[in-house]
């Protein structure tokens, strides 16, 4: 099985943001009026005009499934040595206390293969760098069991949507407008999710469950 580590933001959290990007759609054009129509012969006619095409989305929203930040990479994992790699993570984590975050401020193509919007984590203290601090631990404390993990893959950003080729700047300008103005409620990032590729959650790992937590 494939295995990745990832911090998922709450349900909540997710919902709001969806809805926020679904509410800076245009609206749709509005049907034409009848035409009113007079024959040679004088007699009244009213031409209908058809119903406008339906709009394509301007954004292609992401599933709330893949609304998540990365820590690494496992690779493909045999199921007996996926419990060792779990419970050596499980170890790691519970020496930290639970960063507190909230979702706040927009970004979109960020590099230039980059083809998403992005929602910022935010944090009053050092709980950010706590975040990066955590996915570095975790790809230390795997390579004594054989996994060279990619330790560059944690970003304090959670893609959203991705652009289309429908998606104008002026669109975008908007979305993130709107991702600057808002203020999701704290997040305390108190486990990080070990997710099995087409499957969903493998395993929930505790962050600071540990006595010096």
């Amino acid at each position: 099985m494939h295995l990745h580590a990832a911090f998922v933001p709450p349900a909540p959290l997710v919902t709001e943001l969806v809805a926020l990007i679904r509410a800076q759609t245009p609206p749709p054009p509005e049907s034409p009026r009848p035409v009113e129509r007079r024959s040679l012969l004088g007699r009244r006619t009213v031409e209908e005009r058809p119903p406008p095409e339906p709009t394509e989305p301007l954004l292609d929203l992401l599933e709330p499934s893949s609304m998540w930040v990365p820590v690494t990479d496992f690779g493909f994992v045999r199921p007996t040595v996926a419990r060792d790699l779990v419970a050596t993570i499980a170890r790691a984590a519970e020496r930290y206390a639970p960063p507190r975050v909230v979702l706040s401020g927009g970004a979109a193509l960020v590099d230039d293969d980059d083809r998403f919007v992005w929602v910022e984590l935010k944090a009053d203290d050092d709980s950010v760098e706590l975040m990066r601090g955590i996915s570095r631990e975790v790809v230390a404390v795997v390579e004594p069991l054989g996994f060279y993990c990619d330790r560059r893959q944690f970003r304090s950003r959670i893609p959203l949507a991705a652009v289309n080729d429908l998606t104008t700047v002026e669109h975008l300008e908007v979305v993130i407008a709107a991702l600057d103005a808002h203020v999701s409620e704290t997040w305390t990032v108190d486990e990080m999710l070990i997710l099995q590729r087409g499957a969903g959650t493998y395993h929930r790992v505790a962050i600071g469950a540990g006595p010096e937590a």
